[in-house]
C-alpha cells in the first residue's frame, strides 16, 4: 500500500459526450437559423434548451475523475469535488442515455469526523473503464463495514 500512496489514476469521460454536445450545438444552430427567418417563442425556448444541453455535455466531456489511495476527486471546468473513501456510503450506476456513477457520502464535520446524520451525493460522468471505477468505489465504500464486522 505504501508504494501506491502517491499513485493517481485518472478516468476520462467517454467520447459520446462529444457527439451529444455536437448534436446539441447543431440543433441550436438550426433553431437560431429558424429564429433568424421568423421569430417564434417556442423556437427561442428550444434554442436555449439546445444551448444548455450542448454546454452540459461539454462540461462533462472536459471533466475527469482522479483516484488516489485516500479517495477520489471530480475535476470539471466549473470546479472540483473531493470525497475520501471513508466518507462513501454507496456507489451505484444510474441513467439511461449514459450510465453514470452516483456516489452517496457522509460530509465531514469541522472536527474531521463524519456527519452520519447527513447524506450528500455526487454524480460522476460516464468514464472509460467505468466498471473498474465502480467496483473500486463499491469496495472502498464497504470497507469500514467489513472491518467492523471482523472485530
Amino acid at each position: 500500500m505504501s508504494e501506491n500512496a502517491g499513485v493517481v489514476v485518472i478516468y476520462r469521460p467517454v467520447e459520446r459526450y462529444a457527439f451529444l454536445g455536437g448534436a446539441g450545438l447543431l440543433a441550436a444552430i438550426f433553431c437560431g437559423w429558424a429564429l433568424w427567418r421568423q421569430f417564434d417563442w417556442v423556437t427561442l425556448l428550444f434554442f436555449f434548451g439546445c444551448l444548455f444541453a450542448a454546454g452540459s455535455f461539454g462540461v462533462q466531456l472536459l471533466a475527469r475523475v482522479e483516484v488516489d489511495a485516500t479517495g477520489f476527486r471530480l475535476e470539471t471546468p466549473l470546479g472540483s469535488h473531493a470525497v475520501d473513501f471513508r466518507q462513501i456510503d454507496s456507489a451505484d450506476e444510474a441513467g439511461r442515455l449514459l450510465r453514470v456513477i452516483v456516489v452517496t457520502y457522509h460530509p465531514l464535520l469541522e472536527n474531521g469526523l463524519l456527519n452520519l446524520d447527513d447524506l450528500h451525493s455526487v454524480t460522476l460522468p460516464a468514464v472509460t473503464q467505468q466498471y473498474v471505477l465502480l467496483e473500486l468505489l463499491q469496495q472502498q465504500g464497504s470497507r469500514p463495514l467489513q472491518s467492523l464486522s471482523q472485530e
